[in-house]
């Protein structure tokens, strides 16, 4: 964009990046995340006054800045009256709950139930597309985390302009370029005072590194964009190699579900095994990454501990037949001339479960249902009620294995699951259809019972998730049996 700001160039800019994205905007509504600050206030009036298209604006009011929040909503309807936008608000006051704001847990939850409310409003009024107003700032602020947090190469891209159904228009804009092209042409934005705070993660970098960055090291924020642009180089340097040595599976029967695997070679689609030969051939330090990358496209895991990819350079010396055991559900075996990923009752991953993906609805794997809640006393014993906080963010829900082992609710030390469940009296027969909820270090968060015990029992939680207080956030886990 051009540095001058001009406001013509920000509505050529995204009106040229709308048309390329291929949306079909003549024939279908977008639906617009719109906060009330200047990012997304701009975007929804170039959206729908300047390029004219049929927009659904959306605004949570999480209520968490008593007449603040107000005070958003209200601007957010009335400009969207006076120009005669479709305008949705929706209040999720779980913000005025003092105890999870002290958990620093709100800026996750805010953002999941917003994610899943967006998903569900495009769905009722057949839009195409999501726009969200993140801009060159929030790119910065994103990659720098995550070299501060140590993310692999691969993980440095960031945000992307088009991921669908999420669009950004605004992320090679910043955030000075918005308050000048708002000030231009008098659109009407709020600030928010808790930016100010250093409370949050994003906040402390904003407020107290950012500045002293900007002083001793000018270019810096340039630099945070190029190491961007290297990470999606490295990225699609993974895709490429990695299809270069897998195998592809036959393609499935005739009206088989196949998954499609986005943004990989596609020499991967849909399911490929690891060419052992190809593989053994690249660079040593090379190995490691594609065996990773393989094993992400394949099974969609990516929460990688140091051990397990330290554990992934015993696969040149594993002999035909054996395994390497990467977490509880998810092997890689030697078949010959190839590695698979085992898929099976032995030892695979049943479902993966991610905590950003439930928001407020309910999610059904395996006959069991998850959604984001409030504890209640009165479920107890008749549902799980798990801290939601204690939770990572990719878990999974699999079948017991021999050796998995818990910490029961109240109990000092850990139990097999073995033991736990003869202690329950669940028989032999179906000992194997109990269902684990764990992270991929191998900790059980939960036991589901194939049945409700005598008790009326469903399960049992890990100590570590114990809930402490009436309404606290929790994931409810239910069976269709008992919904309460």
């Amino acid at each position: 964009m051009n540095r001058s700001g001009s406001k013509q160039d920000l509505i050529d800019r995204i009106s040229a990046e709308i048309e390329n994205s291929g949306l079909p905007v003549e024939k279908h509504p977008v639906v617009a995340g719109v906060s009330g600050g200047v990012d997304s206030m701009v975007l929804l009036w170039i959206l729908a006054v300047a390029l004219k298209m049929q927009v659904v604006a959306v605004h949570v009011n999480y209520g968490k800045r008593g007449e603040d929040s107000l005070a958003d909503e209200e601007l957010v309807r009335r400009f969207c009256s006076d120009y005669d936008i479709s305008c949705e608000v929706h209040r999720d006051l779980s913000g005025d709950d003092s105890s999870e704001m002290q958990s620093g847990n709100f800026q996750d939850h805010a953002r999941n139930f917003r994610r899943n409310l967006l998903c569900r409003i495009m769905e009722k009024h057949e839009a195409c597309a999501i726009f969200l107003a993140h801009h060159q700032d929030d790119q910065t602020e994103t990659v720098f985390q995550k070299l501060l947090r140590g993310a692999a190469p691969e993980k440095w891209t960031g945000m992307v302009v088009s991921d669908p159904p999420w669009h950004r228009p605004l992320l090679g804009v910043t955030k000075q370029d918005l308050l000048n092209f708002a000030g231009a042409r008098g659109i009407p934005y709020r600030t928010d005072a808790t930016n100010l705070e250093s409370g949050y993660t994003r906040n402390i970098l904003r407020n107290e590194v950012f500045p002293l960055l900007d002083k001793s090291f000018p270019a810096w924020r340039q630099n945070i964009d190029r190491v961007a642009r290297a990470g999606l180089r490295h990225h699609e340097m993974l895709d490429y190699v990695t299809g270069q040595v897998t195998i592809s599976k036959p393609e499935p029967a005739t009206g088989t579900k196949q998954r499609n695997i986005t943004g990989l070679h596609p020499a991967m689609q849909p399911a490929a095994d690891l060419d052992r030969d190809g593989w053994t051939a690249l660079p040593p330090g090379l190995r490691t990454a594609v065996a990773r990358h393989w094993i992400a496209g394949q099974s969609g895991y990516s929460g990688w501990s140091k051990g397990e990819v330290e554990r992934l350079a015993d696969l040149e010396h594993l002999p035909t037949g054996s395994t390497i055991d990467m977490v509880h559900g998810l092997a890689i075996m030697r078949d010959r001339d190839r590695f698979v990923i085992l898929t099976g009752p032995s030892g695979r991953i049943s479902h993966v479960l991610k905590r950003s993906e439930l928001g407020s609805h309910e999610t059904t794997l395996a006959g069991v249902s998850f959604a984001v809640d409030r504890y209640r006393q009165k479920r107890k014993g008749h549902a799980l009620q798990l801290d939601i906080d204690a939770l990572p963010e990719e878990m999974l829900l699999r079948t017991w294995h021999h050796g998995d082992r818990i910490r029961p609710l109240g109990m000092e030390g850990t139990q097999s699951l073995s033991d736990l469940l003869t202690n329950k009296k669940v028989s032999a027969a179906k000992k194997n259809m109990t269902l684990l909820l764990v992270s991929f270090d191998a900790k059980v968060h939960a036991v589901i019972f194939p049945h409700r015990l005598e008790s009326g029992e469903m399960g049992i939680i890990a100590e570590h998730t114990r809930c402490h207080s009436e309404g606290q956030p929790v994931l409810l886990i239910q069976k269709p049996d008992h919904h309460s």
